[in-house]
C-alpha cells in the first residue's frame, strides 16, 4: 500500500469471537511516517525520530497507526491516548476491551485484534540463515531435534515457520523474554493451526498454566507473501481467525 492512500483506506472491525490480523505491505517506505502522523502520538513520533534509519521509523509508526485505525473501527471512537505498557513492555490501549498485537519485519507490518482474549502476532522476513542449525540451540530440545533431522534444504523455512509460532505465544501471554525459549515447544512441521505442544517445568511463573492444555488456544500461521513468515496466537480456543492484508 502505498502511505497516500492509507488514511482513505477503510480499516475492518474486528467481529466478536474472533482474531482480526491485518497486514500492510509499506510500498515507498519512506513516506510513511509523515501520512502515519493523524493516527500516532507525540511521544510515538519522538521515538521515532531517534531511529537511524527511516525504515524503522516507518514501520514503527505504521504498526502504531494500523493499530489506532483497527481500534476505531471496532469501537467508534478514537485512541488518541498514549498507548500504556505492561511490566513486560507489550503496548494496550487504557479504558478498551480488546488486546492487541504489532510486529513488522522488512516491509510488512501486522497487527492482530481480539475483543476476548490475549492475543500476539509474529512476522519475519526470510532472510538467508547459514547459521541456522546453530540457532537450533536456543530452542526447546524436541524442537531442535526435529529441525536437526530435516534436509538442509527445508531447515531454514522450518526455523523460521518455529520462530514465529513461539514469538505469537510469548507476545500473546504478554510476558516478553522473561519466557525462556527453551520451557515451551511448538509443532515444527507444516500443519498451519494447532501448533502449540508442550511446556515444562521451568517456564515462568503463571506461563505454565496457559500453556498446559493446547486446546485452550488458537493457533494459526498466516499466509502471506512467499518471503514472510506469519503466526498469530490467542489464549482462547476456537475463535475464528480473519485475515486482510490492505491494499
Amino acid at each position: 500500500m502505498l502511505a497516500q492512500h492509507f488514511c482513505n483506506w477503510r480499516a475492518p472491525s474486528a467481529p466478536e469471537k474472533s482474531i482480526l490480523c491485518v497486514g500492510l505491505e509499506l510500498e515507498n517506505i519512506a513516506e510513511w511516517p509523515c501520512q502515519c502522523a493523524l493516527h500516532t502520538s507525540p511521544q510515538e513520533q519522538q521515538e521515532a525520530g531517534r531511529y537511524l534509519h527511516i525504515e524503522d521509523a516507518a514501520r514503527h509508526l505504521a504498526g502504531r497507526a494500523l493499530a489506532r485505525r483497527l481500534l476505531r473501527a471496532a469501537f467508534g471512537q478514537d485512541c488518541v491516548a498514549e498507548f500504556a505498557r505492561s511490566p513486560y513492555g507489550k503496548p494496550f490501549c487504557p479504558g478498551v476491551s480488546a488486546d492487541f498485537s504489532i510486529s513488522h519485519s522488512g516491509s510488512m507490518v501486522w497487527v492482530a485484534l481480539c475483543r476476548c482474549a490475549s492475543v500476539g502476532i509474529d512476522v519475519e522476513s526470510m532472510r538467508p540463515l547459514p547459521d541456522a542449525a546453530e540457532l537450533t540451540s536456543q530452542l526447546h530440545p524436541q524442537e531442535q531435534k526435529d529441525l536437526l533431522s530435516l534436509p538442509q534444504a527445508e531447515l531454514q523455512t522450518a526455523f523460521y515457520r518455529c520462530w514465529t509460532r513461539k514469538e505469537a505465544i510469548i507476545k500473546a501471554v504478554g510476558m516478553g523474554l522473561s519466557i525462556p525459549l527453551q520451557s515451551f515447544s511448538v509443532n515444527t512441521g507444516p500443519q498451519d493451526s494447532g501448533w502449540i505442544a508442550s511446556f515444562t517445568a521451568n517456564a515462568a511463573q503463571g506461563t505454565a498454566t496457559m500453556l498446559e492444555d493446547g486446546g485452550q488456544w488458537t493457533s494459526l500461521d498466516i499466509r502471506t507473501t512467499e518471503d514472510y513468515q506469519c503466526s498469530v496466537a490467542a489464549h482462547s480456543p476456537c475463535l475464528d481467525v480473519v485475515v486482510c492484508l490492505a491494499r
